[in-house]
């Protein structure tokens, strides 16, 4: 069962500031990603409508497989690439039409295979033994 606590339509109902927060990261990281330096204010209004689309049109989605969908997006797709609504719109109907295809055909999704191997190097990091160096 999915944890409903990580999904975008409870961080908007029960903790907005924690949800533009991470918008903002995203937003900001995907500005890093393609080389670009808006100012401040830009990366603010870019954050309060990344916030509002992903509250009104894609609530089911946790924030991870937003940025999974979004990083996949800039990797597989021929720019140039810009941080707007289009673009993050696209990102992500195309990440859902593929989900929704993969559910129905019974395939494990990108996302899922993404999660596993994430848990999988962070076991095989905790169980190194950690020498102490020097004094």
């Amino acid at each position: 069962m999915k944890d409903k606590s990580k999904q975008v339509w409870y961080l908007y109902a029960h903790n907005i500031k924690e949800l533009k927060r991470q918008c903002y990261d995203i937003i900001s990281t995907l500005y890093v990603q393609l080389g670009q330096a808006p100012e401040a204010e830009i990366i603010v209004q870019m954050t309060n409508l990344f916030c509002n689309d992903l509250a009104t049109n894609y609530g089911s989605m946790e924030l991870e497989e937003v940025r999974f969908a979004l990083n996949k997006h800039i990797r597989e797709n021929d720019g140039p690439h810009f941080v707007n609504v289009p673009m993050w719109s696209q990102a992500l109907r195309d990440y859902k039409k593929s989900k929704a295809l993969k559910r129905q055909t019974n395939q494990i999704e990108e996302y899922e295979i993404y999660k596993k191997r994430v848990e999988s190097f962070s076991k095989a990091i905790d169980k190194r033994e950690i020498k102490k160096i020097g004094k």
